[in-house]
């Protein structure tokens, strides 16, 4: 079986070793726990330490010996939950960091997780009556996979409880007819750009290749070009 996940949440893989090879053993001495794990002696003579620190095993002493044990595995979810709460209580700090000054980035994702990810990103922050706007998407051939995959993205939208306007081609007015009661389209007669929201001070660029790919772009100036550009189109349409 894969514990990688135990990694990926903190422990070390000496830990996750020595942590299993207890669960498995009960009560061991260290020479058992190297023999099961087939690790350095000074890294398991080190885990068994940081283990011990972190409350996921406990030991008794018998003469000079220590004999080791693991803690029930539902330790494992209170020690994570407990490091959770720790993020939880400094997080505010971190975020005001982060505002104290206007960021100016860009980001990079790529595939299709990658870039509904990025999608998601958009509008995670936003509230309710904001505005989402789009330039839609029009690749021959694959415009209608495409369209579904927006399609199922209208239902994020409206739950976050934003105002949708979107700039189409008159080719696409089809893929948007079961969609009117979410979206405000308009169909301008002239080339127009195509793959662009913009939300706040934020906009998505996406490029739909074989291996699609998206840029998240965090820049108050940029996100006003867009938009007036945007609202003169609008305007006309």
């Amino acid at each position: 079986m894969d514990f990688s996940v135990l990694e990926e949440l903190g422990l070390s893989k000496g830990e996750i070793k020595v942590y299993l090879a207890l669960l498995e053993q009960g009560v061991s001495k260290v020479g058992t726990i190297i023999e099961k794990t087939e690790i350095a002696s000074s890294a398991v003579h080190n885990s068994l330490h940081t283990l011990l620190n972190k409350g996921l095993i406990s030991y008794i002493k018998k003469g000079k010996i220590r004999y080791y044990q693991a803690s029930p595995p539902k330790y494992l979810e209170n020690f994570f939950k407990q490091k959770l709460e720790r993020l939880k209580e400094i997080l505010p700090i971190i975020e005001e960091k982060q505002k104290i000054r206007e960021k100016q980035e860009a980001e990079v994702f790529e595939g299709i997780k990658g870039v509904t990810t990025m999608l998601n990103l958009l509008i995670e922050d936003t509230k309710k009556g904001e505005e989402y706007l789009f330039f839609a998407t029009y690749i021959i051939g694959k415009n209608k996979e495409i369209q579904e995959f927006f399609e199922k993205y209208d239902f994020r939208r409206k739950e976050k409880g934003l105002y949708v306007r979107g700039l189409a081609l008159p080719e696409l007015k089809p893929l948007f007819l079961n969609r009117n009661k979410i979206l405000h389209i308009k169909y301008p007669k002239f080339p127009i750009p195509k793959d662009v929201s913009i939300v706040k001070d934020t906009i998505c660029l996406i490029s739909w290749g074989e291996r699609p790919i998206g840029f998240l772009i965090r820049s108050k100036q940029i996100a006003e070009m867009y938009r007036s550009l945007f609202n003169e189109v609008w305007n006309k349409t």
